[in-house]
Order: structure tokens, then sequence, then C-alpha cells
């Protein structure tokens, strides 16, 4: 079995798109396509349906693909369980965070723990999606809620604080609303998310009518322009919201939420010694911030 074509036939099958999977795999979209043709013509059969909107897979694509899954998970755990032989602090250290956690906290951490390890590389990735540990997309992953998962060894560290905010120019020209009914007469700035599930998009829908979401964006920097240009109100984590007197919290006794806060790695390396010590550092640090993190 040639291993590398079906590496390439599990990331189309799990992003949808050749490119998709050349972006997952670091490599060119012709090389993706090629290598697909080249499994199929092997084997004799088509694996995918080619659509304008994606690749599905066919009846005998669908036929291999848990086989194919579940050996790249057990290879995935082989590189894991060599890794966690390693006694020193050096390597590299993937950390999967929300965008707006990971820019402008989880990044000012990293920097800090690079002065005291200077040895490790440090690749953050930035995505509400959870990455997956098991294929080496992530080693640590730092989310809002449990993403419950038996691969999974990790605790909660602490919670996240949310508010309303709005800018002084927003507020002159729309008023400013005083209780949860004057909510209704106000436009609104969301997450643009395709799952079901996200805690500020869930808690919002609790708060106003979908009519009312006038500006959608899936990165933190267009939402905070977005804030300052007065497109809207917001809900969003303390941390996030910029810190000067054109953005006004509001509602602050009836809007106060927090959700838990979680570090994870995979079983197979939670006693990798640069892992544990990259852990141990966030999750002291976080409890060190945690009033910031809940009260902003």
């Amino acid at each position: 079995m040639n291993w590398d074509s079906y590496r390439y036939f599990l990331a189309v099958a799990e992003t949808g798109s050749l490119s998709s999977a050349a972006r997952l795999l670091s490599v060119s979209q012709p090389t993706v396509g090629r290598q697909i043709a080249e499994l199929e013509d092997r084997l004799g059969t088509r694996l995918f349906e080619r659509a304008s909107h994606g690749y599905k897979l066919t009846l005998a694509g669908k036929q291999i693909f848990s086989k194919v899954r579940d050996i790249s998970a057990e290879i995935g755990g082989v590189d894991r369980r060599i890794e966690g032989l390693d006694k020193d602090f050096s390597g590299s250290v993937r950390i999967s965070a929300t965008e707006g956690f990971g820019a402008y906290w989880v990044t000012r951490k990293l920097a800090e723990l690079q002065q005291m390890y200077p040895q490790i590389v440090f690749e953050l990735f930035l995505d509400i999606v959870v990455l997956d540990t098991r294929k080496r997309e992530a080693d640590i992953a730092i989310r809002l809620a449990n993403p419950k998962s038996s691969a999974l060894v990790g605790r909660r560290v602490g919670k996240v604080g949310f508010g309303l905010y709005g800018s002084k120019g927003y507020l002159d020209q729309y008023g400013t609303p005083n209780s949860i009914g004057d909510l209704q007469n106000h436009k609104f700035i969301d997450w643009h998310f395709k799952e079901k599930g996200f805690a500020l998009t869930a808690a919002l829908a609790n708060l106003i009518e979908p009519s009312q979401v006038v500006f959608r964006t899936d990165t933190v920097a267009a939402q905070i322009e977005a804030i300052l240009q007065g497109v809207g109100l917001i809900l969003a984590p303390h941390y996030m919201v910029p810190k000067n007197a054109d953005i006004l919290r509001l509602l602050e006794e009836d809007i106060d939420q927090t959700e838990d806060l979680w570090i994870l790695t995979h079983r197979d390396l939670q006693q990798t010694t640069r892992i544990r010590a990259v852990i141990d550092y966030l999750t002291n640090a976080i409890k060190f911030d945690a009033d910031y993190l809940e009260h902003g």
C-alpha cells in the first residue's frame, strides 16, 4: 500500500475540496488532484463525485473511508508515543485556540514562554473549530466549553466573561438601551460560523431576533472595526473589546455571562516534557489573570 496516496484521499474526504485539502497538507492543489487520480486509476474505481460545490465520496469511497481514517489514527498514535519519550525542552508545540483569545491573550503568554524555553518552536492556530489532536493538527487545544472526546484529556482552568458593547457614535445615533426589551430597537454584529453550538452566537440568539443582525464576520479584527464604525452592538469577551473611551459596556447587570475555559491535549502527549511545561504555564497564567478574563 502506498500510504501517501491515501493521506491525500483522507484530506479530500474530510475537507470536501482539493483546495482545502491542499491547504491542510501544505501542498499545491494540482498535487492533490494528481494523487487522487492516480489512486483511482490504481484501484480501478472512482472514489469521489466531482461537483461544483465540492467533492463527495462515491459508494466505493465510503467503503474505504473509515478504514483509511482508522489507519491514519493508528499511525498518528505511533508518532505521538515516540514524541512522548522526549525528555527535554526542545521541538515544536502546536496550539489551537479561538481567534480572539489566541490573538489577545495566548500570543502574549507564548512570547513569555519563548524567553523561558528558546529551543521550543511555538505554532499557534486560530480558529473557532477545534483542530484534531489525533492527526497532530494541534498538541494543545484551548477552548470554551469541553469538546468531549475519549482521546483528549484536560481540565477546566478558568472562566471567560462576556458583555454587551457599543460605540459612542452608535449610541448617539440610535440611543442607549436601558433594558433587555430595548434591544429590539438595535442592530447587532455577530460571528459568521456555520456549525451550531458556538457560545456567543447562541447567547445572542437568546436576546434578539435574527433579522437584527446586520453584520457577520469570521475575524476578530473585522468585528472590532465594525464596533468602532458604529455598525451595531456586539456581545463579546471582555478581553477582546478595545479599552478606550469610545467603546461602552451596556446593561452590565442584565448581561454578564461566563463560559468555562478548557485546556486539552492528547492522552499520548500529556507526559511529553515540553507539552506538560506549556500546559502548566498556561494554566497558571490563566489563574493569575482570572479576574481580567472573567470581568475585563
